[in-house]
């Protein structure tokens, strides 16, 4: 047992013996995925500046019934209501907060004793895929001509996607304890890593692949790294939902969890402008032109359409259906209009939202509440998973449910991704014993199954824009 868990519980048990008793469940059944300081580890911070606004009550709700399409579990029947009101106490009280400086960053970097030798790739970088397998922590390499896998490499609990630079040089991969990992993809293998935070949300690679912003929770801040992983920048911002690269304009953008605001960076100076907006945003998608943002906050009751360029909130829309995932919205043309899908994981659903017009055209039943969905310019299908083991098809044209398929019987399938030429789809059967199930995206025949335990998630060099 720890001296930092002795020394709190100590000062737990001079708070009284339901802190006390708070702090001995969270050890026995919190600390595995959030850290025995609350630190967080797959799982996210649980400290009082990480919760905001939220009290006891909802914090006690949330540990009862868990949080749908996540990794947090319902504890109702595992823990008595009394006990799970004692959790909800404890994690409100105060914690130590970690250093982290750069000197504590760069005492963790390491790189490669030797560049890699330069030599011709052994696949089509375009169509290269990182495979996401999240029940090893490792994430794999994938030709996405033949669907064989080149290498591997050990990245922890990955939360947010895994990054190619725009160079198709190299990838940077980041857990959710705030490693950051950089792999050469021209060499095949792990160039270094370093540790950029104590808990980690997600990362953007700027527009000349030279700088690397990681979100981090913990310290609170938007830490900039260059490309060899050393620290560049420290922004103490506040604590950010995620951040993304406009590489047309070489800018990052950044949310936050706990306030109505935007702020845009520099990707060489770091200088930062704010965007004042009508509510938190932790969830968004940047439309095509980079101009638009459309975002929502996890409740989810409206969402708010912002111009980056004027830095105006341009329409905010009532939200008739339970939390939209935007980060996740497939996006496509038709007609000379542009248009995106996004699911709901409040609701069996998928909306779809016209852009520039920004009027929503029409929401689809689903099977069930999904998490993602994914089109691609020349597949005739919106793709979505819907929290079971069938992935539904969604006609373009008609906007009307088309098709669905069953990977494996009683086993959730999700997350679809698309080849280069999107000629394949991607969907991952989310088991210990699961599998990425290869498809033609027109006939919609099987042509390849790989095992994997836990394939969360497949992405694509080239499927960045539809």
């Amino acid at each position: 047992m720890s001296v930092l868990f002795l020394a709190s519980l100590a000062l737990a048990l001079a708070a009284g013996p339901a802190l006390a008793s708070g702090q001995e469940t969270y050890a026995r059944h919190c600390a595995v995925c959030h850290h025995g300081q609350r630190w967080g580890l797959t799982g996210p911070p649980l400290l009082p500046e990480y919760f905001g606004p939220k009290k006891e009550a909802e914090i006690a709700g949330i540990i009862a019934e868990g949080i749908p399409a996540t990794n947090m579990p319902t504890f109702r029947g595992t823990l008595s209501p009394g006990e799970i009101q004692e959790v909800a106490v404890f994690i409100r009280t105060r914690a130590a907060m970690p250093v982290w400086t750069a000197f504590e960053m760069l005492s963790t970097r390491k790189m490669a004793e030797r560049a890699a030798t330069a030599r011709e790739p052994s696949c089509d970088l375009e169509d290269l895929f990182m495979v996401v397998e999240g029940g090893t922590g490792k994430v794999h390499f994938m030709d996405g001509g033949s669907f064989t896998v080149l290498d591997s490499v050990k990245a922890g609990a990955i939360h947010g996607g895994p990054k190619f630079d725009r160079k198709l040089e190299n990838a940077y991969m980041l857990s959710r304890d705030g490693w950051v990992v950089k792999y050469d993809l021209r060499g095949m293998r792990e160039a270094g890593r370093m540790r950029a935070a104590v808990s980690g949300r997600n990362i953007a690679i700027s527009a000349d692949s030279r700088h690397i912003a990681v979100a981090s929770l913990l310290p609170e801040a938007l830490v900039i790294i260059d490309s060899g992983l050393k620290p560049v920048r420290s922004l103490p911002l506040g604590a950010i939902s995620s951040v993304y690269s406009l590489r047309g304009a070489s800018r990052f953008i950044a949310a936050f969890k706990d306030r109505p605001e935007l702020v845009l960076v520099g990707q060489d100076g770091f200088e930062t402008e704010p965007i004042a907006i009508d509510q938190p945003l932790t969830d968004f998608f940047i439309e095509p032109g980079e101009r638009y943002l459309v975002g929502t906050s996890r409740e989810g009751e409206s969402i708010s359409i912002v111009d980056l360029k004027e830095g105006t909130l341009v329409k905010s829309i009532e939200s008739k259906v339970k939390m939209p995932h935007l980060a996740s919205a497939a996006i496509w043309a038709s007609n000379g209009a542009v248009y995106a899908a996004f699911p709901h994981i409040g609701e069996a659903a998928v909306s779809v939202l016209e852009l520039y017009t920004w009027e929503m055209k029409k929401t689809v039943r689903t099977k069930g509440a999904g998490f993602f969905a994914r089109a691609h310019e020349y597949a005739p299908h919106i793709w979505v998973d819907t929290g079971t083991d069938t992935v539904q098809l969604i006609d373009k044209k008609t906007l009307e449910v088309a098709g669905e398929l069953t990977p494996e019987p009683g086993k959730k399938a999700m997350h679809v991704e698309f080849t280069k030429e999107g000629s394949f789809a991607l969907v991952s059967v989310n088991d210990k014993d699961g599998a990425v199930v290869v498809y033609d995206a027109r006939s919609l025949k099987e042509i390849k199954r790989l095992p994997f335990n836990k394939p969360v998630g497949k992405y694509n060099a080239s499927n960045k824009k539809y």
